[in-house]
């Protein structure tokens, strides 16, 4: 499981770890600079490139000093830049011992760098340990970076960007194509308002020991396959449709049955052994034609649902998708949610909606059920925020006060549970932000709660997989073309990656 740390955090599992793997501090900066080196290599061929390595006073700073050695021993180009300063930390002056003098380059903030326009610059300048915002003396380095026109790989961090809070409005910051980062990804790299500053990260192991990291509580969680693989549910040889979950499916309106078609192709896809829709009268032909593997329940409105279905028979149920937010489906919703279903939800869409309207039908939700709000969604629930820490606290506090799991949809989904941990998924692209993705969701959760999943299990997973098909789907498609019903498509590929690996 891969903890998010804070910057304290991290540079105690840093020291834990030297003491326990009995290397200095400097030995592990060595380390870390080794699996810099490899990640350069498997992207470019060294000896053909130029490097421009811009390095502060700490151990961010090290870091680089120690690569640029690296770098020259694979025969690149190296021009070397260190920031001139009263003192170094410990290990960045032992980290300068291993570049010959002649090679350093000492530079003040308000000088001139020499980037030659082929170059790639590593910025080394400061790591995760910022607590405050750069002040303006370092716009002008900060801008000689920007405005170069070069790739831009940052290690740790980019420089002048926070780790555990936001940074403030105006600081410089390096603008990073990539960004390297050490054992697990630092709380500001999967925040949406950090976009500007960088493009895509990835996460280095660099050996840190597994017990130190352990004993550090957190909670924050970055989800990886090796998360998912322990509850992923092998299916056995006699199994059969009755013990797989029947779910129902409940949505549609007018012009918005579409939606209710993918959510049902995407359970069918996540393994519910039946399937059941309750939609308005206009959606029978459409889904008996599309989706024949599932049964069809009409509400008497021809356009519209106003009112519910038994639930008895069922194990897990999502409702919401194309619902729309007419009067007389409001008022089925609050009667639905007052005679306390007694099966978990999975609210979607105008299903949310509803209670941005009506906010005191929160309290009648059952807990353990699953929000899926986008931004927007979510804003009209809890409020307007003013930035991304903001908006997981106040996501919190909804989620603990009515026991509820809420994911925050978007580039790295958030998901917020009942207890207050938040897990980050590390699955999915841009392609997937296209209208019918989230009814997919819908769909995927609810199969998986009828499966027998918890409610925490199926949010973790169902975000995982419902990303990672969409991430086997871009290869061939791209993220301009990717519909959501080919997510959908490549869901069984995704399953497959956990069946071949437990």
């Amino acid at each position: 499981m891969a903890k998010i740390f804070t910057a304290q955090q991290m540079a105690w599992v840093d020291g834990e770890t030297a003491k326990q793997q009995c290397i200095s501090r400097f030995q592990l900066m060595e380390r870390a600079a080794g699996v810099l080196l490899s990640a350069l290599e498997s992207r470019y061929v060294l000896s053909k490139e130029r490097f421009v390595v811009v390095c502060g006073k700490g151990n961010n700073g090290g870091d680089g000093l120690v690569l640029a050695q690296y770098l020259r021993q694979r025969q690149a180009k190296v021009i070397l830049y260190l920031l001139e300063a009263t003192s170094y930390s410990e290990d960045n002056k032992n980290a300068q011992k291993r570049n010959p003098v002649s090679l350093i380059q000492k530079f003040a903030p308000e000088d001139r760098l020499d980037i030659p326009d082929d170059a790639i610059i590593l910025d080394c300048l400061f790591g995760y340990g910022m607590q405050r915002g750069l002040d303006d003396s370092w716009q002008h380095i900060v801008g000689q970076i920007n405005t170069s026109g070069c790739k831009v790989i940052a290690v740790d961090m980019p420089s002048g960007l926070l780790s555990d809070s936001p940074t403030p409005i105006g600081c410089p910051v390096v603008y990073a194509h990539e960004v390297l980062t050490f054992q697990s990804p630092k709380l500001a790299l999967l925040m949406p308002d950090n976009q500007p500053f960088f493009e895509e990260f990835e996460v280095l192991d660099i050996g840190l020991t597994e017990e130190a990291m352990a004993r550090v509580t957190s909670d924050s969680i970055y989800v990886t396959k090796e998360d998912i693989q322990p509850f992923y549910k092998r299916r056995k040889k006699f199994g059969h449709k009755g013990v797989f979950g029947h779910v129902l499916l409940i949505g549609g309106s007018y012009g918005k049955i579409g939606a209710v078609q993918l959510a049902s192709k995407a359970a069918l896809r996540s393994g519910c052994g039946l399937l059941s829709l309750y939609v308005p009268r206009c959606g029978y032909d459409i889904l008996q034609t599309a989706v024949p593997e599932a049964m069809l329940i009409t509400d008497e409105q021809e356009n519209l649902i106003s009112s519910f279905p038994d639930i008895a028979p069922y194990q897990a149920m999502g409702l919401g998708v194309g619902m729309g937010t007419g009067e007389k489906t409001k008022a089925a919703f609050r009667e639905f949610l007052t005679a306390a279903p007694s099966i978990p939800l999975v609210l979607d869409a105008d299903a949310l909606n509803v209670l941005a309207q009506e906010p005191d039908l929160l309290a009648l939700i059952p807990p353990r059920s699953i929000l899926t709000p986008h931004p927007k969604e979510l804003q009209r629930i809890i409020g307007a925020w003013d930035n991304d820490w903001e908006k997981i606290e106040k996501t919190k506090q909804l989620a603990t006060r009515y026991q509820l799991c809420i994911l925050i949809k978007g580039a790295n989904t958030a998901i917020v549970l009942a207890d207050g941990r938040v897990y980050f998924n590390s699955t999915g692209n841009v392609g997937m932000a296209t209208g019918g993705s989230g009814d997919a969701l819908t769909g995927v959760l609810t199969a998986l709660l009828g499966q027998g999943y918890s409610t925490e299990e199926a949010a973790v997973m169902g975000g995982y997989l419902h990303g990672r098909a969409a991430d086997i789907a871009v290869v061939g498609i791209g993220t301009y073309s990717l519909l959501p019903t080919d997510t959908i498509q490549f869901l069984p590929q995704a399953f497959l990656e956990l069946e071949k690996t437990t």
